[in-house]
């Protein structure tokens, strides 16, 4: 029964032999080497894999990297395909059927990744407060929508009296990572290799992603840092691009079938269309797991933002200036309130499909924005009202 050891772990093992790891040697097989999770992924698909191994493979701490092999499996088999078939290789039969298999494979892994990111996505939902169906909640953050600079005005002097910075919401999901660091909910340190990495011009650093790209197991760690995900992210976008013409792409997402007139071609310059096509699904595996990565780092911040004592009293303090934009602003607020009314239930809430929600509050806010009376945050602002009573169907304070 083959083991990897010292001496053999970087022999890459047959399809077949996989199966043999026990399930200790298995786990240590898998984590070690990229090339031996995708080798691992192949074999899964291709049936070779104990029951044993297959639910290691699937558990959801393993899910996401399972899904980094197989996109890497999938464009590796295809141009190992495509190659076959340009020197008439009889094993290229063999490697469409094992590829077909690997895209089953990854089809099944997406869905069960994307259900796992709804799932977390509900829950962190489910901790937001209040019910957005609760009608004066509702009144009261479409009147923010109505009035965005008259509240930002108010929400500024707010945050000044309670001793708050204010600074604009960060514009992309790259300025929430970059802010979550710089505010210490993500501690990743930031070694000598991440301020070379910052440093680096354009050129330098999209050369450094390829060759990041090209190194499955030799990845330079450092690009992962919160502080690189934008130029990341850029660089790879960029490779992509680059990369499209010379392996004679269908799509920047996509190789599509090899051009027929590649086959004609002399060695020399097929190969160019060969390796231009495996550098190209190595890119986007790096894509796939730069995605993953963010996704991970962005729900840190918000599930970390909203675990600090800092949290509630930033939600109270903007609860305090939209009290007072109710306060300068009764027209605008009675006329959301007015339009909400015919729309509530008994408990006080409001039921209605998303479309026809959508539909009302585009209508409300604008006839709220119209009713509104111009008017600038005075110099010195009155003391916040104190706190709401509990929801009534009749008035929003």
């Amino acid at each position: 029964m083959p083991q990897p050891t010292d001496d053999t772990r970087h022999e890459r093992l047959r399809l077949h032999e996989v199966a043999s790891l026990d399930d200790h040697a298995f786990d240590l097989y898998i984590e070690e080497r990229f090339d031996q999770l995708v080798t691992a992924a192949i074999a899964d698909a291709d049936g070779w894999l104990r029951p044993e191994q297959h639910e290691a493979l699937h558990t959801p701490g393993r899910l996401l990297q399972l899904h980094d092999a197989l996109t890497f499996a999938e464009g590796d088999l295809q141009v190992a395909a495509e190659r076959m078939t340009y020197h008439g290789d009889a094993r290229a039969a063999r490697t469409t059927r094992l590829l077909r298999r690997v895209r089953t494979a990854l089809h099944e892994v997406t869905r069960k990744t994307t259900a796992m990111r709804r799932e977390e996505g509900r829950q962190r939902e489910a901790e937001a407060a209040p019910p957005s169906t609760d009608m004066i909640a509702m009144a009261r953050n479409w009147l923010v929508d109505a009035l965005p600079d008259h509240f930002n005005r108010l929400l500024t002097r707010t945050f000044a009296e309670a001793g708050f910075p204010l600074r604009p919401a960060a514009a992309d999901v790259f300025g929430t990572v970059e802010e979550g660091w710089d505010d210490g909910l993500l501690t990743e340190p930031r070694t000598p290799q991440v301020n070379e990495l910052l440093a680096k011009g354009a050129v330098a650093f999209c050369g450094l992603v390829a060759d990041d790209v090209r190194a499955q197991n030799a990845r330079t760690t450092a690009l992962r840092h919160p502080l690189l995900q934008r130029r990341w992210a850029q660089a790879l976008d960029e490779l992509v691009e680059l990369t499209i013409p010379v392996a004679r792409a269908s799509s920047s997402s996509a190789l599509g079938p090899l051009p027929a007139d590649v086959y004609g071609l002399p060695e020399t310059d097929a190969y160019k269309v060969f390796n231009g096509r495996r550098f190209l699904t190595a890119v986007w595996q790096r894509q796939a797991e730069h995605k993953h990565l963010l996704r991970q780092y962005t729900a840190t911040v918000t599930e970390r933002r909203r675990s600090s004592p800092e949290h509630q009293l930033r939600r109270q303090a903007v609860e305090a200036a939209i009290d007072r934009l109710v306060n300068q602003q009764p027209a605008a607020a009675s006329r959301l309130v007015t339009g909400l009314l015919p729309h509530i239930t008994g408990d006080g809430l409001i039921e209605l499909p998303p479309g026809e929600r959508v539909s009302l509050k585009r209508q409300l806010v604008t006839e709220a924005r119209a009713a509104a009376v111009p008017t600038r945050t005075p110099d010195t602002a009155p003391p916040p009202p104190a706190p709401r009573p509990a929801p009534a169907t009749s008035a929003m304070r």
